[in-house]
């Protein structure tokens, strides 16, 4: 083959290639996928610690909200420390239950029963903003792992003790592990686990996690995909799952896959007359005129930045309320022009802490907030 017929070749090829390699390199981002990668690394987590790598900004605010604060092993947790030694009146039962601490965990136990035999209390989950409910993984006859919810919850951020949610409405205990607290099932453990963590799994049980606590990759999905594509030069874009909600509805049901949604709650409760719908912010959201009315335009972030803590002047949420109310609704209240919260988002107690109704509306008087609700045991 002659010289020039083997450049002409060459030539073909190369054209060939550079087509294929830029067909390649469209398809995978057209699919929002990196070129090149495996399937299941594109699903993995790859922890919070990898996410502020880049993002250090937001992973220290984050850092200081209640999301970064929400699932302890009791060994390393405070609180759990300061109830060495404590006993809890459980007054619906009859029981004294003790607490004891070393480095192994909390662990109680009830004198005069069960020869004062220790019944461990392995993990604490909640931010402590309402309060800290302890959980244990304890093994089932039929090979699975269910969880028991302890009886005694730390309410507020005084941590101070009462009965957890629910548990007054518990029939008399059928089995010496309910004297501790409520037997849950393998689903309710998982959406526990999985709404209290980031990826995380029970595993011959334990809690293995990418995160402990709600980190980045609890809302954005697994970043491995993203991680890899940023390693490699490649345009942000290859971030397979979205990082932002266009549509505002799709944003409140990622905050409500764990702060409830219409469906998952009974529908006799999705009432303004309901004891416990404050406690489900995203329901009670989208019942209220505010997100009717908004043209698909409200949303959880409309008011609250996930990576902060949520703050508790009322002032704040005033000044967002007056974005879109100073015009028309402002002038006619006769109340205040300060006190939005106050009135139209009252906190309301429930079982130890207060939830603000995200309801909003104009109250009737016959809607005073007073007195302590209890929930039920399906929450």
């Amino acid at each position: 083959m002659s010289f020039s017929l083997r450049m002409i070749v060459l030539i073909f090829v190369a054209a060939l290639l550079f087509m294929l390699f830029t067909s390649m390199s469209r398809s995978s981002r057209s699919t929002g996928l990196a070129p090149s990668l495996d399937p299941v690394e594109e699903q993995s987590f790859v922890g919070t610690a990898t996410c502020i790598r880049c993002h250090e900004e937001i992973g220290e605010t984050h850092a200081a909200s209640g999301h970064a604060n929400t699932f302890h092993s009791t060994a390393d947790f405070v609180p759990a420390k300061a109830l060495h030694g404590k006993v809890f009146e459980d007054a619906l039962r009859s029981n004294r239950i003790r607490y004891h601490w070393d480095s192994e965990g909390l662990s109680s136990s009830i004198p005069g029963r069960f020869d004062d035999a220790e019944f461990p209390l392995m993990y604490a989950l909640g931010s402590g903003t309402h309060g800290v409910s302890f959980l244990t993984i304890l093994p089932h006859s039929d090979g699975s792992d269910v969880g028991l919810e302890h009886r005694m919850t730390l309410f507020g951020a005084e941590h101070s003790p009462g009965i957890t949610p629910g548990h007054e409405y518990l029939d008399a205990p059928t089995e010496d592990a309910e004297h501790f607290g409520r037997v849950l099932d393998p689903e309710k453990l998982r959406r526990c686990v999985e709404c209290h963590t980031t990826g995380g799994r029970i595993e011959h049980g334990e809690v293995l996690a990418a995160s402990l606590h709600v980190g980045c990759e609890s809302c954005h999905g697994p970043g491995s995909s993203h991680v890899a594509a940023m390693d490699r030069g490649l345009p942000a874009d290859t971030y397979f799952k979205a990082i932002k909600w266009p549509k505002a509805i799709d944003e409140i049901r990622t905050c409500g896959s764990c702060h409830r949604l219409p469906e998952t709650v009974k529908p006799s409760e999705i009432s303004t007359t309901s004891p416990v719908l404050p406690r489900f912010q995203p329901v009670g959201m989208m019942q209220s005129p505010c997100f009717v009315k908004s043209s698909g335009q409200m949303r959880c972030t409309t008011c609250h930045d996930p990576h902060e803590k949520t703050s508790s002047a009322s002032t704040d949420y005033h000044r967002i309320c007056l974005s879109c109310h100073e015009t028309y609704s402002v002038p006619d209240c006769t109340v205040a022009a300060d006190r939005c919260v106050e009135c139209h988002m009252p906190a309301v107690p429930i079982a130890g802490a207060a939830f603000h109704d995200h309801w909003i509306r104009v109250r009737n008087t016959d809607e005073a907030v007073t007195g302590n609700q209890k929930i039920s045991p399906d929450h």
